[in-house]
């Protein structure tokens, strides 16, 4: 069968699937499948079975070790000028705080840019910072985890996250990659960040807040789930997704419609085994919210086989609305491979150079391998996360036409991309990859995270 024939194939079953939706149904009604918990068990298991059923080859669990974080108790008070009590949860990896908790006066770094921090640095020390998840109009958009290091940095003993759309929900996420925080770091919602704030900027004294936090840290165990469709050669390509979630939702679109989509991809490639060039590995990677953990740990246990992959595929989050099409990380004969499938497929896919350093491809990335993202949500910086990371990232957030639209263009790109005799980009050395990283201004924010590895 010709690549033209494969292509309409594809894109008929796409178009025509009736498991994409479902898988996705039974992934959200697991629930949240946050590391550590019994969901996240279940939808390991089902992945597999999956991955089975679909005519995968050599499909296995992969395990690994890391620190587990549950939360526990979570209190937040105002003591001064007057005791108000809010209701607020932990961040994923914050430290208990001290038996009895601890109190400190509140500060408001606004949306915690770099500049921000740098105004109000001396007034930090020995504070509880407020910070506000929105992000500046223009510029690069720092991370969570950034403007929490920055505040460990400038030696606040505590940090407050204030979601910046209201609707009563905080907006939880990790603070460090697969260990404890430094400090004690809660989220609220924005009514509640809205009411903190006034207090702080009030001229009336200061204001001191008491946070009680008390969460279980402790050694445990995590799986990937990897499955292959066999090539003409060694050389991979691999194609993954991250099937944990956050404990507090079902994780329907982060990343649960990621999880679907490689699923999809199996049930669509498995019948090509032996008909590709490259070798395609499928995978559900465990962990990633965690401060992209789990990927990180399979990089680090097999940097010897880096060399062999031709290209990772993240599709976290790669299913929405908007126009689609991959981030590729400012790697130029990546860019020009991209753009030849736009042309032969007709489909006008939507590139950027952004390196995307919050998920899975990133630690590919890093060890010199051409990685991409695929995109599918309109860049809306006043919109952040909508409602990713709340609890209300539920089932019916989730477009079945976005869904299958999606799948159908992962699946005519990765079509290309397995058979292509060409090769997809070369792999870069590390003062190339820190020369990327510097010119997309990202020293500072991976220092911030302690991801910077480079002297």
């Amino acid at each position: 069968m010709g690549l033209t024939s494969l292509d309409k194939t594809l894109i008929a079953e796409s178009w025509t699937s009736a498991d994409l939706y479902a898988n996705l149904e039974t992934l959200c009604d697991f629930g949240s499948r946050f590391a550590g918990t019994p969901s996240e068990a279940q939808a390991r298991d089902f992945i597999a079975e999956k991955f089975r059923a679909y005519g995968l080859s050599d499909v296995r669990f992969d395990p690994f070790e890391y620190l587990g974080w549950w939360r526990g108790k979570c209190a937040l008070n105002v003591v001064a000028p007057r005791a108000q009590t809010f209701d607020a949860i932990a961040l994923v990896y914050s430290p208990s705080t001290p038996a009895g908790g601890l109190r400190a006066p509140i500060v408001d770094v606004g949306m915690g840019t770099e500049k921000e921090y740098a105004r109000k640095r001396g007034a930090l020390k020995g504070k509880i910072v407020l910070c506000s998840s929105a992000n500046p109009e223009d510029g690069r958009a720092p991370h969570r985890r950034e403007k929490y290091g920055w505040a460990v940095d400038a030696g606040a003993v505590g940090f407050v996250y204030t979601r910046h759309l209201p609707g009563g929900l905080p907006e939880t996420g990790s603070l460090r990659a697969g260990r404890l925080g430094e400090i004690p770091a809660v989220a609220v919602s924005y009514e509640t960040g809205a009411a903190l704030k006034r207090l702080a900027d009030a001229q009336r004294g200061e204001t001191v807040v008491a946070l009680d936090v008390q969460n279980e840290a402790r050694p445990t165990t995590a799986w990937h789930v990897v499955g292959e469709v066999p090539g003409q050669t060694s050389e991979l390509i691999v194609v993954g997704a991250h099937y944990d979630g956050h404990d507090i939702a079902q994780g329907a679109s982060d990343d649960a419609t990621g999880t679907c989509l490689v699923l999809e991809l199996a049930r669509l490639f498995a019948p090509l085994k032996g008909q590709l060039r490259r070798t395609i590995r499928l995978m559900a990677f465990a962990c990633e919210e965690l401060g992209v953990l789990g990927s990180t740990e399979y990089v680090k246990a097999r940097r010897g086989e880096m060399k062999n992959i031709a290209l990772m595929i993240n599709l976290d989050g790669a299913v929405g609305g908007g126009r689609k099409g991959f981030t590729y990380s400012g790697l130029e004969d990546v860019e020009t491979l991209l753009k030849k499938i736009a042309r032969e497929t007709g489909y006008a896919l939507k590139l950027s150079e952004r390196v995307v350093t919050a998920s899975d491809n990133f630690p590919f990335f890093m060890e010199g391998v051409p990685a991409i993202m695929m995109t599918a949500k309109d860049n809306d910086r006043a919109l952040g996360r909508g409602f990713g990371h709340t609890a209300m990232d539920t089932l019916d957030k989730v477009n079945e036409r976005d869904l299958k639209e999606c799948a159908m263009v992962a699946a005519r790109a990765l079509l290309r991309l397995a058979a292509s005799p060409d090769s997809i980009g070369r792999h870069r050395e590390p003062e190339e990859i820190k020369e990327i990283l510097i010119a997309q201004e990202l020293e500072e924010a991976l220092r911030a995270q302690n991801k910077w590895p480079f002297a």
